[in-house]
């Protein structure tokens, strides 16, 4: 096909063969005492081997192995040229592009006829007669590979998007790694496209950056206009590349070195900070980024941006930062404010992002009163479920006042906009989604309540209320001085027992907690390290306290309140101690609560929002909570005692070792 050879990662194979990766290793290892060997790398660059991708199709056709038949046609389909470095990457989706236009073969053609053709499609040099003409007299060759990868994928967009997705091939430094998630993409294209159900039907999509690609890719439907800027990056020059391919209709939006511009009419702003085409924006440059939106919305337009929750709801922004957030809340275009759950950055899947839209001022409401709708879905799954719904909080946050307060909030709570700028704390502090609130009415509870305690005997007296509920981060505590955190112990292997600490062996062990005894704390006692040991060998280790809870985050988050102390907390697993002298609402078994409750896979745990005690209930309620944990004791106590009794009775009666009075009529008998 070419004169250069086109080459193949391990996991190319695999996608190639229509298999899992480890597969690939084991035909490699196997086949190499047989008269079929797996192909040997051809080369091998930043540690991965590379293989011939001809001499790859023409092992797996010759020997059967996958499940792909077509695996010799389908090979450039999974392989990059030879020296597939960042000009030829772009030289290649210049050429894709291309291939779509004309809607022809581009091989049969000379280098000069492919400048030639290149020049016709964009005269102006917009998005891909440099990058062609940059081939120089690789241009026949990769003509070639860009028509067999075109048959292969099915046609130039497929072929397009393998290009973006495959990371070994596209590699390009100047872009960073802020690939979003399916979850994100889909919470940001469902919020725009209510969004825009508010505004008339010629509505743009506006991208200040011309960078937002896969935003305008996820968002795009039917013949929806698209405004992107008219820079001339190598990002902004790729994404109007990958939006001819896809064939929308793309208008150029004039921005200016200071970065201002203008657009007429209804429109909705889409970005993602930072930015494809500057990957290292610090805070003040996002927000300054965002202000220049803001500076030339009108009242007909909104935007939806999205970046890291330290730029858009955190604390800790310098002092130039903070004053530039600031200045966006009090111009009252801030109409939400969402704290996202991790992982919808997959490169960076612990950092944290947030939403912002932003619509025109509230101009019915005082500006005293203005306010915001704030959410922090931290740890919320972004399933569907959670998606609609947090898309109907936001398009209701920019509906009038009497419809903002007649919408029922699934996630959302409304925040004065002073109130957010005198706050010292996170803009979303003390939302919380992780915990469900009661849908009763405060009277409802307390008689449910009320029932129950009636039929467990219960000695509990409760009244309805109308206390505000308080929740903060564990870091927010923790900074706060509420809450200490302990790190773990790491305890050598041999240095743990596996015996039951009871009787003496209690006064020579130490009880060890571990995340297999946080996840089940039946397990609690099974496990110890010798005092003795433990003195001498970990002098700087640390032991719990009575009302210290333990933690861990893997395989899910749980934790156990040690309510005896003197325990030997084992890594990874981790203290939260609260600070008796200043509470500040918490207690223990609430603490240990929130955790338990928060979904698998979200291990920032500093992150985690907790619930706190109105003070003057605190007390009340840790006396509530350990008589019903006496009650819950007395209750497994009698399980025990029951399930002994029936095992006795069975193997004595079966035995024939004793009888049973016929007239000892047991309860639930007729």
């Amino acid at each position: 096909m070419t004169d250069t050879a086109l080459l193949m990662t391990m996991s190319d194979i695999a996608g190639l063969a229509h298999v899992q990766r480890p597969v690939v290793s084991v035909w490699r290892s196997r086949s190499a005492a047989t008269n079929t060997p797996f192909p040997t790398p051809v080369s091998r660059q930043r540690g991965v081997d590379l293989f011939n991708a001809d001499q790859v199709g023409s092992w797996l056709s010759a020997t059967g192995r996958g499940n792909n038949r077509d695996a010799a046609a389908d090979a450039a389909a999974y392989a990059v040229p030879d020296a597939h470095d960042e000009q030829t990457f772009r030289g290649v989706t210049a050429l894709l592009t291309l291939r779509a236009a004309c809607d022809h073969a581009l091989s049969t053609l000379t280098e000069a006829e492919l400048v030639d053709l290149a020049d016709e499609h964009d005269p102006d040099d917009d998005l891909l007669l440099r990058e062609i003409e940059a081939l120089g007299d690789t241009l026949p060759t990769l003509a070639a590979y860009v028509d067999a990868l075109v048959e292969a994928a099915f046609g130039p967009t497929p072929a397009f998007e393998r290009m973006l997705t495959d990371r070994f091939k596209r590699n390009l430094a100047d872009e960073g790694d802020l690939s979003l998630s399916r979850e994100a993409l889909d919470l940001m294209a469902e919020t725009v496209t209510a969004l825009r159900l508010t505004q008339p039907a010629d509505s743009v999509l506006v991208d200040p950056t011309g960078s937002a690609s896969d935003l305008l890719i996820a968002i795009h439907q039917g013949e929806v206009p698209v405004m992107t800027a008219n820079v001339d990056s190598p990002t902004a020059r790729l994404q109007r590349r990958r939006l001819m391919v896809h064939g929308i209709v793309r208008t150029e939006l004039q921005v200016l070195p200071s970065g201002a511009f203008s657009v007429t009419g209804a429109a909705v702003h889409v970005a993602q900070y930072p930015s494809a085409a500057r990957p290292t924006m610090t805070p003040v440059q996002i927000l300054s980024d965002i202000e220049q939106s803001v500076l030339q919305m009108t009242d007909e337009q909104l935007a939806v941006v999205l970046a890291p929750s330290a730029v858009l709801s955190d604390t800790g922004l310098s002092r130039e930062a903070d004053e530039l957030r600031s200045s966006l809340l009090r111009s009252g275009r801030v109409r939400a404010i969402v704290r996202l759950p991790a992982g919808l950055l997959t490169g960076k899947p612990q950092q944290l992002q947030a939403l912002w839209v932003l619509g025109a001022a509230h101009a019915e409401v005082a500006l005293a009163d203005r306010y915001a709708m704030v959410a922090d879905l931290v740890a919320t799954p972004l399933g569907d479920a959670a998606i609609d719904d947090l898309v109907s909080d936001l398009a209701a946050s920019l509906g009038s006042q009497r419809m903002v307060r007649a919408h029922a909030f699934r996630f959302a709570r409304l925040v004065l906009t002073r109130s957010l700028l005198a706050s010292r704390r996170s803009l979303v502090a003390g939302v919380s989604t992780v915990i469900p609130a009661r849908d009763q009415p405060a009277a409802a509870l307390a008689v449910s309540i009320d029932r129950l305690a009636a039929k467990l005997e219960a000695d509990v007296v409760v009244e309805p209320a109308s206390e505000i509920a308080s929740t903060s981060t564990v870091q927010e505590l923790l900074t706060a001085g509420h809450l200490h955190y302990i790190p773990g112990n790491r305890i050598a292997a041999e240095d743990v027992s596996d015996d039951v600490i009871e009787g003496a062996a209690e006064a020579a062990g130490i009880r060890l907690i571990g995340p297999a005894e946080v996840a089940n704390p039946s397990q609690l006692g099974h496990r110890s390290i010798d005092r003795l040991r433990f003195a001498a060998a970990y002098s700087s280790g640390r032991v719990t306290e009575p009302g210290d809870v333990v933690f861990a985050t893997s395989p899910r988050p749980a934790a156990v309140v040690d309510t005896e102390g003197t325990s030997v907390v084992l890594f990874p697993a981790r203290i939260l101690r609260i600070e008796q002298a200043d509470p500040n609402g918490l207690l223990d078994a609430v603490l240990a609560a929130d955790i338990q409750a928060m979904p698998p896979g979200h291990r920032r745990w500093r992150a985690w929002p907790v619930r706190q005690v109105a003070l003057n209930q605190r007390q009340a309620l840790a006396d509530a909570l350990t008589s019903l944990r006496w009650e819950q004791k007395q209750a497994l106590d009698r399980l025990g005692q029951l399930d002994e009794l029936t095992d006795l009775l069975m193997a004595g009666v079966t035995a024939g070792t004793i009888t049973i009075a016929s007239e000892a009529l047991s309860k639930g008998t007729t």
